[in-house]
């Protein structure tokens, strides 16, 4: 059930900065600097401070080599597609080409979003809230950053938001696929996918989020970007009570 609500959350916020770049263009950068801020810190803290110490629990040698399995599939993934989850946000987006590319690029990510989902909301706890919270804080900017890309490679703006709503889809439908896969797991195995998980969200806030914040030289974001980790210590803390 939790999965289900969340993933209908995230589905909404990716549709949510969709809309938005649909009807007003271009976002006010500062705006996006602070959000993205945020979003970053809750992915990080979510990754350190809930998924692998659940993960190493289990099952140390596993957690981190999912984690660094992430890693290079990420790494892998956008250095053969050029396309980053987030980059196009912060910067003026002058590309022709790259609508399909980054469209396939976006799903990928989305569908891990969604199984990354299903781990954390199987792990339960703070933990699974924590996950949740950070995948669906920045599924927003996936949505600004597919609507951009897709405008800006000559596509209308009814073809965007079909395509944009197909990428939203694309979070429950890893959820979706994930779910059932979980039952039975060996605690190894569940290691491997929170591992799997942690990795994911620190290459995202890391190597996509972080460098696109330093870009834009916005000073109140260095101070909105710990208030991540304070919220996710704050349901940490809450969860443990």
């Amino acid at each position: 059930m939790m999965t289900a609500v969340f993933s209908a959350s995230a589905l909404a916020f990716t549709l949510a900065g969709a809309a938005l770049v649909i009807k007003f263009g271009g976002m006010d950068r500062r705006f996006l600097a602070w959000s993205l801020a945020f979003s970053s810190g809750v992915l990080v803290s979510v990754a350190f401070m809930d998924i692998m110490p659940a993960g190493t629990a289990l099952d140390p040698d596993m957690a981190y080599l999912g984690c660094l399995a992430a890693l290079l599939i990420l790494f892998l993934i956008e250095s053969f597609t050029v396309v980053h989850s987030c980059n196009e946000v912060m910067e003026d987006c002058h590309v022709h080409s790259l609508g399909a590319l980054a469209f396939i690029a976006l799903s990928l990510h989305s569908l891990t979003d969604g199984a990354n989902l299903a781990v954390g909301v199987k792990s339960g706890g703070s933990t699974g809230l924590s996950v949740a919270l950070g995948v669906v804080t920045h599924k927003l900017y996936d949505g600004i950053a597919m609507a951009s890309l897709l405008l800006a490679s000559g596509r209308s703006w009814r073809r965007t938001l079909q395509l944009s709503a197909l990428l939203a889809l694309m979070t429950p439908v890893g959820a979706l696929i994930t779910v059932p896969l979980l039952a039975g797991l060996s605690q190894p195995a569940m290691a491997l996918l929170l591992g799997l998980s942690g990795g994911s969200f620190i290459y995202i806030a890391m190597a996509d989020i972080l460098p696109e914040l330093h870009k834009s030289h916005d000073r109140l974001s260095r101070f909105i970007y710990p208030f991540g980790y304070a919220v996710v210590y704050a349901i940490k803390k809450l969860g443990a009570e």
